[in-house]
């Protein structure tokens, strides 16, 4: 199978996947943003296995995994006297896994891997916690997933579209040490376009007014856009081509949800701004 297929074969089952998974079911959503969480750390944690420092992957899975179940208990409000009595203890238990992996580790012993450990842990967590909470209304606590899929065809929108002018009419980039291909005229464009798709969200989906969707758009088009470099240069840090090889033709789970890790927390933050 060349490649053009297999990429479009793996975005296909991608996309329904993820569109199923949001549209279903509170529980479905939930479960795909814990398998993302956990994918996630676990690639993050291998990725250092080629470099000088080389943080303990087991410990970080561990202890990012243990959080991500404390959220995920939260957000299902599923009523466990165990973790209601105790969150806060296995909170810190879980933030205590990585420096007990880390004392254990034959490797050379360096802070610097606890650092790699926590930033990964981080990162990658408050990221998907912070999606996984759009979907929720802060006053009932009832899951919509118009948002959610708002928040998903607006980030699709924003990459496809720069992709399409930057190829068009695309001159002088963006960050040529990091991203060569990425140029202002594609990400301009892409902007544009992209609030053209939020303005069809207001009238489609509702739930939020127009001038709501193009903040919540323009919100997500600037840091999903950092968000992406970050990840671009973080691989150009490493040397390697993609995060991992899970989606055959697209890479690692990084690769395709670095904008989404970078963007929800200051999408929700908004959504709360305004009572969402």
């Amino acid at each position: 199978m060349n490649n053009f297929w297999q990429r479009t074969i793996t975005g296909a089952l991608f996309v329904l996947v993820l569109l199923g998974a949001v549209l279903f079911n509170t529980y479905t959503f939930i479960g795909l943003c814990f398998l993302i969480c956990v994918l996630g750390l676990r690639e993050y944690a291998f990725l250092f296995k080629i470099r000088e420092n080389k943080p303990d992957p087991i410990g970080a899975v561990l202890g990012g995994t243990g959080i991500a179940l404390i959220w995920v208990v939260q957000l299902l409000h599923i009523s466990i006297a165990f973790f209601e009595t105790y969150r806060w203890i296995l909170i810190l238990g879980f933030l205590l896994v990585p420096i007990v992996f880390e004392i254990l580790n034959p490797d050379k012993r360096s802070y610097k891997n606890l650092v790699l450990s926590y930033a990964g842990l981080l990162y990658i967590n408050l990221g998907v916690a912070c999606f996984a909470n759009m979907g929720f209304d802060a006053g009932s606590g009832i899951y919509h997933s118009q948002i959610i899929l708002g928040f998903l065809v607006i980030l699709w929108s924003s990459d496809t579209f720069a992709y399409i002018t930057g190829r068009a009419f695309g001159k002088t980039p963006l960050a040529p040490k990091i991203s060569p291909k990425k140029t202002w005229e594609g990400s301009i464009g892409g902007a544009v376009c992209t609030l053209g798709v939020a303005y069809i969200l207001s009238i489609t989906l509702g739930r939020l007014s127009l001038i709501d969707w193009f903040v919540f758009a323009l919100i997500i088009i600037v840091f999903g856009t950092i968000g992406d470099l970050i990840e671009s240069r973080f691989k150009r840090i490493l040397g390697v081509k993609d995060s991992g090889n899970i989606l055959p033709g697209h890479g690692g789970i990084l690769d395709r949800f670095d904008s989404l890790l970078f963007a929800a927390p200051f999408v929700l933050i908004f959504l709360r701004l305004i009572s969402m």
